[in-house]
């Protein structure tokens, strides 16, 4: 391509060449896509997590349980469950910690965004009235790297969920070194 347009000659940099590429790729391969396709957003329809997201089969909700005490960790997006059949080499439980799944076989994610407040993203549309917020906060601490958050008085408010937070916090504590071995940032769960 740098032959072709006459890169070398006109003394043009890497920098300028790229810049020149991505506008002929607008020009040429983008416009005229989104000229037969009115309604489409091509960062939408090229970016694999936009385009799973925005699929028909999944179900958005908001999740606002009725006492409130969720939990908020330092990892915002939480996989759990799998969807078909689990690959049978990793263990059923493994799944709620987020390991052997992603964004094409995820069963539910669940974003907390604060302790009365959060976004579950399901391919069951049941999926969001049948959490319980023992498990949202099952998923948020099973998928947390660093830490996770509460307010001050959050443990006297909601002395069931606390006591959940310890036992899964201590299990999170021994499972995460089995699949955490090379992450870096802190290195404690």
């Amino acid at each position: 391509m740098t032959k072709e347009i006459g890169a070398e000659d006109r003394g043009l940099s890497d920098e300028e060449i790229q810049t020149a590429m991505m506008g002929l790729i607008s020009r040429w391969v983008i416009s005229p896509w989104l000229l037969r396709n009115d309604d489409a957003y091509y960062k939408d329809q090229w970016n694999h997590l936009v385009s799973t997201l925005l699929s028909s089969d999944m179900h958005w909700s908001c999740y606002r349980p009725r006492g409130g005490g969720l939990l908020v960790s330092d990892n915002p997006v939480c996989l759990s469950g799998v969807v078909g059949t689990p690959p049978p080499e990793i263990p059923s439980a493994s799944f709620d910690h987020g390991v052997g799944i992603g964004f094409h076989n995820f069963r539910h994610l669940t974003v907390p965004l604060g302790s009365r407040l959060g976004v579950v993203i399901s391919r069951d549309p049941q999926d969001a009235s049948r959490l319980r917020a023992a498990d949202f906060n099952r998923f948020t601490v099973f998928n947390s790297r660093e830490f996770v958050a509460h307010a001050p008085e959050w443990a006297g408010n909601h002395p069931g969920l606390a006591q959940d937070l310890s036992e899964l916090m201590m299990r999170q504590r021994m499972v995460a070194p089995a699949f955490l071995q090379d992450y870096a940032p802190g290195g404690r769960t």
